[in-house]
């Protein structure tokens, strides 16, 4: 053959075979990619529709293959887990899944080929780890934390908490929920098209089958309140996890937990229990304790630090709002309409929606007095009394009791009244650690001379309670300890038995 020829073949072979191999390694860019999901217990879940950029070519050492990935850990890293201690669950689209520990992602690589598309290589697990054609890959978290995910609770118990990553793991059920139709008419004929959608759901009775119930709340992230009935379901949708009714037509999304059989009396109750205070001509003086919570105010009871608060009718147990923190918890109380209501849901917003019980006093031409500390917490429609530590004894607390012996002469007919200290000194020790029942055991003192010095009806409650945490304490999440706060009436002027 001539040597002409015989180059030229064998430059059409190479250029055939790197061709080929090319369309091999990189043919995946050039067609059709499925798309893979990272979701669970991470904040920035993904899903990837395209090979990204930094994906490298790698060689595998367990049969020398070149594909192209990247290490998972690195990839997890950047998604944020909510914890350090993980299980990582592979599922694949053939229904075959796989969990591996997060500690152990030493040589785990996430790999894309045109055979297998979205494929995980773990060279130190055993081979059934390696789960060809990906559609997810779900954190797990191992720690608890309540916080993050949804949990189920009563009035004085946290019964369940699950995670985001942990609901990939319980039964579920598809179910295709109608979304409406269309139609569209063509030489004579009218043709229809139903449309549906494909949900992943979880039965609510299912959910809650290890526990007597007779009644049930949801809570939103964004202050949805719904009750529920065994029929509905929950839908997770990524890492959003949605309220469904029966029919699929009333959705609440990203609900944040249940409460069974919940108090009747809620914080929302304040506005309207004090609007008819006022309608029957009678005054009103409204105690706020900030961070109050049932359990806190059980304790002190118990270790007879409050003798004022136990020598009274005992408070009944109320349902606070979510996000159980002071501007969501003041707002529902002054407006009597839950955070989705009124728009103000947590410690971001400023400005209700509607008007609040200062408004009615305005328009009712009563005088009313707003007593508060150093920052006013909302944009109401009189001014709040601000004060500061002028003594400089470490709280605001005696002055704002000062500014309420000096308002209560006054003649108001509504005497809002908000106590800070007890919220200031649980963040930094606890719920229950002995500087914060102290800081009761003040405000008991105050709560008794001015409920003395009132002629009129008082109502003390709270925006939310707390919970212990390693370094102190917190608040604002769906759990009893911040969900469940004391809510009493009283008369002014008289001890009741």
């Amino acid at each position: 053959m001539n040597r002409r020829y015989l180059v030229l073949l064998i430059l059409i072979i190479s250029i055939f075979t790197l061709g080929r191999w090319s369309l091999s390694f990189y043919g995946d860019e050039l067609g059709y990619i499925p798309s893979l999901e990272i979701v669970g217990d991470i904040e920035n879940p993904i899903t990837l529709r395209g090979i990204p950029k930094d994906f490298n070519r790698l060689k595998v050492k367990s049969d020398g293959k070149r594909l192209k990935g990247k290490k998972l850990e690195d990839i997890i890293l950047n998604l944020k887990p909510i914890s350090e201690n993980n299980n990582i669950l592979l599922m694949g689209s053939d229904g075959l899944s796989s969990m591996i520990e997060g500690e152990s992602l030493h040589e785990s690589y996430l790999c894309f080929t045109g055979k297998n598309g979205w494929e995980m290589i773990n060279e130190n697990h055993p081979a059934s780890s390696n789960i060809k054609h990906l559609e997810r890959i779900v954190l797990i978290s191992k720690d608890e934390i309540l916080g993050e995910g949804f949990n189920i609770i009563r009035d004085n118990e946290n019964l369940k908490h699950i995670s985001i990553g942990e609901l990939y793991l319980l039964q579920s059920n598809m179910k295709n929920y109608f979304e409406g139709q269309s139609q569209m008419e063509k030489d004579g004929n009218i043709y229809t098209n139903k449309v549906y959608s494909r949900q992943r759901i979880f039965s609510i009775e299912d959910l809650l089958k290890d526990y007597k119930w007779e009644k049930g709340i949801i809570m939103s992230e964004l202050g949805d309140i719904e009750e529920i009935n065994e029929l509905s379901y929950l839908q997770l949708e990524r890492n959003s996890l949605h309220y469904l009714s029966e029919d699929g037509k009333n959705k609440i999304e990203n609900v944040k937990g249940i409460i069974l059989d919940p108090p009747d009396r809620s914080i929302m109750d304040s506005y309207y229990d004090t609007k008819d205070i006022l309608n029957k001509g009678e005054k009103v003086l409204f105690i706020f304790v900030d961070g109050l919570g049932y359990h806190q105010y059980e304790y002190a009871l118990g270790k007879g630090k409050t003798p004022y608060l136990s020598s009274i009718k005992k408070a009944e147990k109320a349902l606070t709002v979510y996000q159980p923190v002071t501007n969501a918890g003041f707002a529902a109380m002054i407006t009597g309409k839950s955070p989705k209501e009124n728009g103000v849901y947590s410690h971001d917003q400023r400005e209700y929606k509607g008007n609040s019980i200062f408004q009615y006093i305005i328009d009712n031409e009563k005088a009313g007095a707003l007593i508060q500390g150093n920052i006013g917490i909302l944009k109401t429609e009189i001014p709040p009394i601000l004060n500061i530590d002028r003594n400089r004894d470490g709280s605001i607390d005696d002055e704002i009791f000062q500014s309420a012996l000096i308002e209560m002469k006054k003649g108001n007919d509504l005497l809002f009244v908000h106590f800070k200290e007890l919220d200031f000194t649980g963040h930094s020790y606890g719920d229950l650690a002995d500087e914060t029942i102290n800081i009761l055991e003040d405000i008991d003192g105050y709560i008794d001379e001015l409920v003395q010095k009132w002629s009129g009806k008082v109502i003390i409650t709270s925006d939310h309670g707390m919970h212990l945490t390693e370094d102190g304490g917190n608040h604002g999440e769906f759990r009893y300890e911040d969900m469940i706060v004391p809510y009493m009436i009283l008369e002014g002027g008289l001890d009741e038995e």
